[in-house]
């Protein structure tokens, strides 16, 4: 009888919905990320060794996060939702490329 509860329970709580909307609307995400992969940028362009710019890059992110008012956990969730949603995520960095472009 417990295995079948147990059963039961794993079933239901596998189909449930996990795919929420993300916490942070598209155009921030995509406004804020495109501060992150310049920053990113800039640090490979000048230090190409990770182990150089590793720490001054995480502070630079933490930087512009709090500048948003967004915290790590909020655009880490973003950023994961937008992984698993390919078509949309290319979209975004579409975007940014024309944006940079001009």
């Amino acid at each position: 009888m417990k295995a079948i509860f147990f059963f039961l329970v794993l079933v239901f709580t596998s189909c449930e919905n996990t795919d929420k909307a993300p916490p942070i609307s598209r155009e921030k995400f995509k406004s804020v990320y495109s501060e992150i992969m310049i920053l990113e940028s800039y640090y490979q362009l000048n230090f190409r060794n990770t182990n150089i710019y590793k720490d001054s890059l995480l502070k630079s992110v933490n930087h512009v996060l709090k500048k948003n008012k967004m915290s790590f956990e909020d655009f880490e969730k973003t950023f994961n939702y937008y992984s698993r949603h390919q078509e949309e995520f290319q979209g975004i960095n579409t975007e940014l490329i024309e944006l940079y472009s001009k």
